[in-house]
């Protein structure tokens, strides 16, 4: 299930080199012998953290590879095997899941961010408050996966706390990362959807009927570990402290950063 997941969710960085879907199966899923780093990074981050690994590799040289997936099929390609120097989870429960395996030497939570509810670009679509959906000509809600995928989970954690999921439930058409129920909406095969507010800001094809409150999910929280694989890898480690420090890449793309690393990006 998770190669499935991350196969479909697989997305290359721009200006970094990137594996293939099956990275760590057959090489151990370096990026190089020669000082190289694999990073995988939940697909909310795409743009974002395949910029800053780009800048990290332009300040540094060398090779950073980049493997962008829901942070569940990602975790799960760790946890059997894929030597991934650094992981960005966009929640804590699949970094969890990967630290508890005793493969983390160390881990930061490093963002956050804002879930909203969105339409097609050109939809009539009107809601003034979540209370406004059962109503709400929405035959198809797309959502990542809620039983795996962190945009999904918190999703589905927001509308059961404003008592909407059992009305909705029927609708929602799960998919396999936050990029992919995005692009549910965008080509209009969903009238609406829940994804992360920096997804929304990508594109011009879709906008935000509704932010959601605060206060129906958890914390959005991504947590940013170093492998025990990499620690003979000063690369990785390098790069693991050039993230901490990247707030004004992550910033641009929409993303909080948490205070103890809100400084100038190097």
């Amino acid at each position: 299930m998770a190669a499935m997941l991350l196969a479909s969710g697989l997305a290359l960085a721009g200006g970094c080199s990137g594996p293939s879907p099956d990275a760590g199966e057959e090489d151990g899923g370096r990026a190089g012998s020669e000082g190289g780093v694999l990073v995988f990074g939940a697909a909310s981050t795409t743009q974002a953290l395949g910029e800053a690994c780009a800048a990290f590799e332009t300040k540094e040289g060398g090779r950073v590879a980049t493997s962008f997936a829901s942070s569940s099929a990602l975790a799960q390609q760790i946890i059997h095997g894929a030597r991934a120097d650094l992981f960005l989870s966009a929640n804590v429960a699949w970094a969890d899941a990967v630290e508890k395996k005793g493969l983390v030497a160390e881990r930061v939570d490093l963002l956050g961010n804002r879930l909203v509810l969105i339409a097609p670009a050109g939809s009539a679509l009107a809601a003034k408050t979540m209370d406004d959906l059962p109503s709400a000509p929405i035959r198809r809600l797309a959502l990542g996966d809620p039983a795996s995928v962190p945009a999904g989970i918190y999703a589905r954690q927001s509308l059961e706390n404003l008592g909407l999921w059992k009305v909705l439930a029927p609708k929602v058409v799960a998919a396999a990362d936050v990029r992919q129920a995005l692009v549910y909406v965008e080509q209009g095969a969903a009238e609406a959807g829940i994804v992360y507010a920096t997804d929304a800001a990508i594109t011009d094809r879709v906008r935000v009927a509704l932010t959601i409150p605060e206060t129906a999910h958890d914390p959005i929280v991504y947590p940013l570990l170093l492998t025990k694989s990499a620690e003979g890898n000063p690369a990785a480690r390098r790069l693991y402290g050039y993230l901490r420090s990247a707030a004004a890449v992550f910033e641009t793309y929409g993303f909080t950063v948490r205070a103890d690393h809100a400084k100038a990006a190097p």
